[in-house]
């Protein structure tokens, strides 16, 4: 008879933490490898945003639209957040954001045998370069009016005309190309290379709608767990799982 109050006492122990775990809807489009609903962990973004707000007691539910419903979703507080954008001044209207976790690097990419001096911009006038139509590179990038500049929807296809030597050079993040590669042309991955310097790197945030009365709340609680993440080592650890 004393067993059963101990064990109830338990039970409600570990029940009330569930019950007041803070839903929080969390939106993005796929952007592998860090956002992809496919994925063990959906992806580097999504896996490393979800353990810091789980740390702090809530409960994030991914939602995958086309970036422009999704960035509109969140702006007009239809989502709690965004896992994984860049900031800028006209976000910040609308979005209140986190400290950056982490950072995208957006390089150029040919064929090894294809020779470039590349020290800047200048140095790649005359040469063909595949961008993706709409994505925000760097703005001396797009704004330079003297590069020959195809445009694709999707970086693959870039790749895939890199590869058939219809383009001399393309660009994007690091990370994201080399997944594309392993996916699309795992025979050609040794085919490629970066050119050094990097045109820019840029710094990836978690935004709540400032909408959501909490914002700032959530905002700080992010910022201190994946401050104790990185402290503890479960930040680098998951870093690690993604090779690309």
């Amino acid at each position: 008879m004393i067993l059963r109050p101990i064990l109830l006492l338990v039970l409600l122990n570990l029940f009330v933490p569930l019950c007041s775990a803070q839903a929080i809807s969390v939106v993005s489009s796929q952007w592998p490898p860090y956002v992809d609903d496919s994925m063990p962990g959906k992806g580097l973004a999504v896996e490393l945003v979800n353990k810091a707000l789980q740390r702090k007691g809530y409960q994030p539910t991914l939602h995958i639209y086309n970036w422009q419903r999704a960035l509109e979703g969140v702006e007009i507080g239809v989502f709690d957040a965004t896992c994984a954008i860049w900031k800028t001044a006209e976000r910040e209207r609308d979005l209140l954001y986190s400290e950056p976790y982490l950072t995208n690097t957006i390089s150029f990419i040919k064929k090894k045998n294809t020779v470039i001096e590349y020290r800047g911009l200048a140095d790649l006038q005359g040469w063909v370069i595949g961008v993706v139509r709409d994505y925000a590179y760097n703005e001396a990038f797009n704004r330079s009016r003297g590069l020959i500049k195809i445009p694709a929807n999707f970086s693959v296809q870039n790749l895939q005309k890199l590869n058939n030597g219809t383009i001399d050079l393309t660009l994007g993040d690091e990370r994201a190309i080399n997944y594309t590669l392993e996916k699309f042309l795992p025979t050609k991955v040794n085919s490629f290379e970066f050119i050094q310097p990097a045109l820019t790197f840029k710094k990836l945030y978690l935004a709540v709608s400032r909408s959501n009365k909490n914002a700032q709340t959530i905002i700080n609680d992010f910022n201190q767990a994946i401050a104790e993440m990185q402290q503890d080592g479960s930040y680098d650890q998951i870093v690690s799982h993604y090779k690309y």
